[in-house]
């Protein structure tokens, strides 16, 4: 069995008629269908044959919607007797742009407005490109701008990005998406203003960027969508190289990356192009499921897929419950009740959480496996995340936590890492609370508990010059309160440093050499300290980052580059590749994600845990008065006004979607979690639970 049939759950001896027939057919191909209905499967057995059969895995282009997805696919072909595949491309969109822009930069740098093309591009990463997007707007903020504005900066940084790459995928301008926003809005005057502020902050970012060589992602998607992909260099590229392309859930792409796949339709011999009815969860990330299936008619064959491998008839009546009552679609419902395999209740949250993993560890008494059950939540927030891997945990449950952004300022072992690069280099002139300091005492050094760190705290460090005190300056009636061995380690981490502190060290250099060299020897840390290592090294390769790409960035001082590092964590700035805060995630465990995170992920259960079915997070949107998704769709028309109607259909369609794309990745049923309050004491009573209200058991 390849690692395709997890997805749909078949044998390879038993492909159906249809799959049979896209594996083995020439020109341009559409495949449609729901979720679970076998079309990923044939697009990697139809990559399977085309290299059993001797075809060049450098002929061959395969385009993901998403990064995570790469790996089905190059784990679908992993056989030594295909021959070498090291030339095989398997890419999303806008990480072949990246690829191709670094290739040909010469010839599009100054058509694109870049400053100079002598020097080569730097990429900027979410991450970079968030830190750099602060130290561009924190001037302003100081001065008052967003001051009424009722988000945290982060969160204002964040959604300016998130217009510039929105409107990129759109193949808009920044003009263009202002002034659908600005068209688009019907309430209060001041807002326009908001409005306006966050799009003259976007125009000094893209003029920095295009001054100093830097690409972030809307620049990467722009850059080669106006300026790459009708340059005749590189049609001579792509027409001489690929002669057969697969694209995997095309509704999940962008209106560029849809304009990309079309100019390569007719340039190849072969086209297999698969597409998810039910499909299209990234909007809020520039998807155009409605444009996409445009692309069916350019196609020469298309290719009808409707037998699930998955959802049951009674899964399938139960997304039909839903679909009934919020967008009052009519379809069969009688059976929907069966699909529900327990409702559990609870007052609080914290105790139908309890109650779920008990029932989940009675569930496993009976064979099921751990990898074969989800909980999925709207949200995961830290207060959720620690009660569900502490009670995981204690009940010998394997877990993983799929995220896809976070904080990394949430985890305590950041704090503390970055707790003793800014006391190891004051001259950036960060200053730690004195909580700062008992916290990274306290992870630091295991038997040093709470209580004890917060004296050697108070004691001990002077926040004004950013320095611990030699121990010797604790006062005798102290040390034994501490212990003597607790103290010599203090002083060991105090001398430590102040001998590789002060800019000796590259800061990835000096964080790697501070928890290698000194924080996981046993005198420190009696037992293998995998959280630690897991954040000290998300920590150096994030910090690496920052020092190559530093002086296009305006921070040609250590120091300055310092200050933004620790300033931009501290802001809480999120991460697209966030450290592991718990336990390493174990691969057959029970995965624990989002809604949205788990749709992307694509992975198939045979029971699937809804929490907090009551929340209204499941029908919610994320809240973005600085970038509406949807106005900047090429869908919407530019004069038009969003109204609360629109919400509220955006809303209905978008919950919808979500539980027939559930329903369709789910084998036997569904668990449903519901806590009549919710963290904050209030009742909850969401239109998924209503939703749900006539079928509950």
């Amino acid at each position: 069995m390849i690692a395709g049939d997890a997805v749909s759950g078949q044998s390879v001896l038993k492909l159906t008629p249809t799959q049979l027939a896209v594996i083995s057919a020439d020109e341009s191909n559409f495949l449609i269908g729901p979720a679970g209905t076998g079309k990923s499967t044939a697009l990697f057995n139809r990559l399977h044959r085309f290299l059993e059969s001797g075809e060049q895995a450098y002929t061959i282009l395969v385009l993901v919607s998403e990064t995570g997805h790469i790996a089905h696919f190059s784990d679908a072909v992993r056989d030594p007797n295909l021959g070498p595949q090291s030339e095989l491309k398997i890419v999303t969109y806008s990480g072949l742009a990246r690829e191709m822009i670094s290739l040909l930069w010469p010839l599009i740098a100054r058509p694109a407005g870049f400053m100079d093309a002598h020097q080569p591009p730097t990429f900027l990463g979410y991450d970079l490109a968030q830190l750099m997007m602060w130290r561009i707007i924190k001037p302003a903020m100081d001065g008052g701008m967003f001051s009424d504005l009722r988000l945290r900066p982060q969160q204002i940084v964040s959604q300016i990005l998130d217009t510039l790459n929105r409107a990129a995928l759109n193949n808009l301008t920044i003009v263009e998406s202002e002034r659908r926003q600005l068209n688009s809005w019907a309430g209060d005057g001041e807002h326009l203003r908001h409005l306006r502020d966050a799009s003259s902050t976007a125009r000094k970012f893209r003029k920095h960027c295009l001054e100093n060589n830097l690409l972030d992602l809307s620049l990467i998607v722009q850059v080669f969508n106006k300026h790459l992909i009708s340059h005749p260099v590189l049609r001579r590229y792509f027409s001489e190289r690929y002669q057969h392309l697969i694209v995997d859930n095309l509704e999940e792409q962008t209106p560029v990356g849809q304009d990309f796949i079309k100019s390569l339709i007719d340039d190849t011999e072969t086209t297999a192009i698969s597409y998810d009815i039910e499909g299209g969860y990234k909007r809020f990330l520039g998807a155009d499921p409605d444009r996409a299936l445009e692309i069916s008619d350019q196609c020469r064959h298309q290719y009808e897929f409707e037998q699930s491998f998955t959802a049951t008839q009674p899964l399938l009546h139960l997304s039909n419950q839903v679909s009934s009552f919020l967008i009052h679609i009519k379809n069969p419902t009688k059976e929907a009740s069966a699909a529900i395999a327990t409702t559990i209740t609870g007052r609080y949250r914290r105790e139908l959480v309890v109650s779920v993993i008990d029932h989940l560890a009675e569930l496993l008494k009976t064979g099921t496996r751990a990898d074969e059950i989800a909980i999925i939540s709207p949200y995961l927030d830290g207060a959720l995340r620690y009660s569900l891997s502490s009670l995981l945990k204690r009940a010998n449950i394997p877990y993983r936590l799929l995220r896809r952004r976070s904080s990394p300022r949430e985890e305590p072992r950041v704090r503390a890492w970055i707790t003793w690069l800014a006391l190891a280099h004051p001259s950036w002139d960060y200053h730690p609370t004195h909580f700062d300091i008992a916290e990274a005492l306290n992870l630091s050094i295991s038997s040093l508990d709470p209580a004890r760190a917060q004296l050697v705290a108070e004691k001990l460090y002077d926040q004004k010059e950013i320095a611990l005190r030699a121990t010797t300056q604790m006062p005798e009636s102290m040390h034994q309160r501490v212990g003597l061995n607790r103290l010599n380690l203090v002083e060991d981490l105090r001398i430590w440093l102040n001998e590789h502190g002060h800019g000796k060290h590259a800061i990835d250099s000096f964080l790697y050499r501070l928890f290698s060299d000194l924080l996981a020897q046993p005198r420190f840390q009696p037992q293998p300290d995998l959280v630690g290592a897991a954040v000290c090294d998300w920590l150096a390769r994030s910090a690496g980052h920052l020092r190559r790409s530093a002086a296009p960035m305006g921070l040609s001082e250590p120091e300055q580059a310092g200050s933004a590092f620790i300033d931009g964590i501290y802001q809480g700035l999120v991460s697209a590749g966030p450290p592991e805060m718990g336990d390493p995630p174990d691969p057959d465990g029970v995965m624990i994600s989002t809604m949205y995170g788990y749709l992307l992920s694509g992975q198939p259960v045979r029971w699937q845990v809804w929490l907090d079915v009551g929340a209204n997070g499941w029908w919610d949107i994320p809240r973005q008065p600085l970038s509406n998704a949807f106005v900047l769709s090429q869908q919407w028309k530019e004069d038009q006004i969003w109204t609360m109607g629109d919400d509220l259909t955006i809303r209905n369609e978008l919950l919808s979607r979500i539980i027939q794309g559930l329903v369709r990745r789910c084998k036997n049923g569904v668990i449903l979690a519901i806590s009549d309050l919710d963290r904050r004491g209030f009742r909850q009573d969401g239109p998924l639970l209503r939703a749900l209200q006539p079928i509950l058991k």
